[in-house]
């Protein structure tokens, strides 16, 4: 097969509170290299305005396709644009982002060599509005995998499980491409009732299903990242999240595959995704320590690192505790904190507070420890520094 031959269909919902970056995203696909696209904007019951915009990116460009229809969510989004796409393979794209603009041809050049039921670029940037652009990981794995290798070649390395957080295969949709009819199977097997995490959900699902896999670490897209976003709860998220994980649970048993470690991987996800919308909930199941830290116990003065959303979560809840004494936070994009009217410091004033432990409140273990590094450079203990213990991640948490 010739890499020119197979049509990908990009499926983009549209939602109001993202429309001002819908340029950006719409002409970054449309200048791509590789030329052979759909363009689906599933415009998910937006407003007049936004429904305009869509309507004219149709007739800029004879490949763009623009469904309209009432508000589902992104499940719902997706499924429809899955049903509408005509390519052989789909992708996907937030449309608050962007991507770069060889994606689709480093793509295809893959697909044409093993048609996999699904394909991974691994890498991608992460976009501040101060203008900030880091490389939010460095995955390096890259091959080819039948379902026969995957227990050996591709689960150990999809949400590990020695260290919270870390993945080669990001649980983000938009980093993927399916083939359009495996993607259909999957999309159908989800419940509409699921309302979050559905992005890991399609994926853990997929994993389970695909006969076959690839991956190149080829950094091809633009996540953005919006500091002022507000600390915010989703209601119920708890028994909302223990849906999903009773779903991906039904999924694993299922399976052919050896169902301990997929398992261990589903409560790991979970509970990061927990700590990302509410925190609170998991705070008030330990009384021992400050979860899931078994190192910070009670009445200890903590330092956090990391003032995004699992720190925001962290410093709100702790500071309105009496159990434990928030000393201070810090992050390297403090000033843009500050202004949202957050006390956040510069990293080099950790030194001038107290503190009994330092939590960084980043998600990716990567990440961390480069940030460890820097701390202790600057003079901070290593043992000052708590760890996320994955041994506390219980289904006696999760249960409602």
């Amino acid at each position: 097969m010739k890499n020119e031959d197979i049509k990908v269909s990009v499926i983009i919902p549209v939602y109001n509170e993202n429309s001002k970056y819908l340029d950006n995203c719409v002409y970054s696909i449309c200048n791509q290299s590789y030329r052979n696209l759909e363009i689906i904007l599933v415009d998910d019951g937006s407003s007049a305005l936004c429904r305009e915009y869509c309507d004219a990116y149709g007739k800029m460009d004879q490949r763009i396709k623009v469904i309209h229809k009432e508000n589902g969510g992104s499940q719902s989004a997706r499924r429809t644009g899955i049903e509408e796409a005509t390519g052989e393979y789909v992708a996907f794209v937030d449309s608050d982002d962007w991507v770069e603009l060889e994606l689709y041809q480093k793509m295809a050049e893959i697909i044409a060599k093993n048609q996999p039921d699904m394909l991974v670029a691994s890498n991608y940037y992460r976009n501040y509005a101060d203008g900030t652009v880091l490389k939010a990981t460095d995955n390096k794995r890259e091959g080819f995998w039948e379902n026969c290798d995957f227990e050996a070649e591709v689960f150990p390395y999809f949400i590990k499980t020695e260290k919270y957080f870390d993945t080669e295969f990001p649980v983000a949709m938009w980093t993927y491409l399916f083939k359009k009819d495996f993607a259909y199977v999957i999309v159908k097997k989800i419940s509409d009732s699921l309302k979050t995490a559905e992005d890991y959900v399609f994926l853990m699902t997929a994993f389970l299903n695909a006969k076959s896999f690839s991956a190149i670490s080829y950094r091809g897209y633009h996540y953005r990242s919006n500091t002022a976003s507000k600390l915010h709860t989703i209601k119920n998220v708890k028994k909302l999240l223990y849906l999903v994980y009773e779903a991906v649970e039904h999924e694993i048993s299922e399976s052919n595959y050896d169902q301990g470690e997929l398992k261990q991987k589903n409560r790991i996800i979970i509970f990061h995704s927990l700590m990302l919308r509410d925190y609170k909930v998991l705070f008030e199941t330990e009384h021992d320590f400050l979860f899931p830290f078994p190192r910070v116990t009670k009445g200890s003065k903590i330092f956090i690192y990391g003032a995004g959303k699992l720190g925001k979560q962290i410093y709100h809840v702790v500071k309105n505790s009496s159990d434990y004494e928030i000393s201070g936070i810090a992050d390297r994009n403090w000033e843009s904190y500050r202004k949202q009217g957050m006390e956040v410091i510069a990293p080099e004033d950790i030194l001038d507070k107290e503190f009994d432990y330092v939590i960084i409140a980043i998600t990716y273990v990567s990440v961390r420890e480069q940030i460890k590094k820097m701390l202790m450079e600057m003079g901070v203990p290593e043992d000052k520094f708590a760890e996320v213990d994955t041994n506390v991640f219980d289904e006696k948490h999760l249960v409602i």
